[in-house]
């Protein structure tokens, strides 16, 4: 299976101490035993090397690139448009890659808050792991660390890192789209197909495994499973995915709920024990935002082969463990029709 790293945007607004808290955390994470990597993104035009040195002079005199190497590093610089998905590429051996900035990005994001320059988070709550700030501030659902508890927030990327590469993922993107009149899966969303803007969330959690339930149409980093008993509802996908997990345990998730915090997601495979574990809030269940263990795949192809082959009928015969999720739940929703489609691109900030 290929090795993927997290990737993670240290964000905050101007001034906020994005650069300081990355050079206190490598070394925190380093001890840790991670490699990490960073890319930072320059709004002006920088300049690779001083003017003066060889390679400096090589662009000035029109060469497209330049490189300078030595028995232990290298720099490579070329005149070329790439965006930071390009640069993380370039670290296939980093367990970890610290974006710098980002805060308008769907990347997963720790963001500083400091009282000398802001008192409120400025990136989507969808996309946050962690707050990090010297302010009194109240986020539901999401951990927040002091400026100077580097070794708290050190512990909670290693985690982050660490947990995912026990977990596969069962991406949900069937059914009929009936109300929406057209693939929900194939919704554009922030500049992606919403299937793709999933499986872009679930391999940020470090999944490396993702299964995808009801969309044969190519992929990148996802796999599609056919159902074993089809036409039988979302336990067919859930059962389908079980049966071809490389992992013991299973997130799963709806395509047409991409606004699930990723700290929620976080929580919840942390919080898991064996079973099915599920997020609740306000009372309401989400039996399509769980872990559940693919040690129940046969118990969900007995149920399929009956009359009741419902989510809950599974929960009736195996037992359910509910973790509850202090989060906005309208962040949890799905989308069934164009007016939730478009409410949910105006909660995410695209309209």
């Amino acid at each position: 299976m290929e090795k993927r790293a997290c990737v993670v945007a240290v964000s905050g607004i101007k001034n906020s101490g994005k650069t300081s808290l990355i050079e206190k955390l490598l070394p925190a994470l380093t001890r840790r035993g991670l490699r990490v990597a960073t890319v930072k993104h320059d709004g002006h035009r920088f300049e690779p090397d001083r003017p003066g040195t060889d390679s400096f002079c090589h662009l000035a005199a029109g060469a497209v690139g330049t490189a300078v190497f030595d028995g232990e590093k290298f720099q490579l610089v070329r005149r070329a448009a790439v965006d930071e998905a390009f640069l993380i590429a370039q670290f296939p051996d980093a367990d970890l890659i610290l974006l710098e900035g980002f805060k308008d990005s769907l990347w997963p994001k720790i963001e500083i808050v400091r009282s000398a320059v802001s008192r409120a988070p400025v990136s989507h709550p969808s996309s946050r792991l962690a707050l990090v700030t010297d302010c009194v501030m109240e986020a539901p659902g999401c951990p927040v660390y002091g400026l100077d508890d580097t070794e708290g927030l050190a512990d909670h990327l290693l985690r982050f890192v660490r947990l995912g590469a026990g977990f596969s993922a069962i991406l949900l993107a069937g059914g009929y789209s009936s109300r929406m009149g057209r693939s929900k899966a194939e919704l554009p969303f922030g500049g992606l197909r919403m299937i793709d803007h999933q499986v872009r969330r679930l391999r940020s959690l470090g999944i490396r495994d993702i299964l995808l339930s009801g969309y044969e149409g190519a992929v990148e980093g996802g796999r599609y499973v056919p159902d074993v008993v089809p036409h039988r509802g979302p336990l067919s996908g859930i059962h389908a995915g079980l049966c071809a997990a490389e992992e013991d345990a299973c997130l799963v998730l709806s395509v047409d709920a991409p606004l699930v915090p990723l700290s929620a997601l976080f929580a919840l495979m942390q919080g898991h024990g064996e079973g099915i574990t599920i997020l609740e809030h306000g009372g309401q269940r989400e039996p399509l935002i769980g872990v559940y263990d693919r040690a129940l795949a046969p118990l969900c192809g007995e149920i399929l082969s009956g009359e009741r082959s419902s989510v809950k009928r599974l929960f009736d015969l195996a037992g359910v463990n509910i973790l509850s999720c202090e989060a906005d739940a309208a962040l949890l929703s799905n989308c069934n029709t164009p007016e939730e489609y478009e409410a949910m691109l105006c909660r995410a900030g695209f309209r």
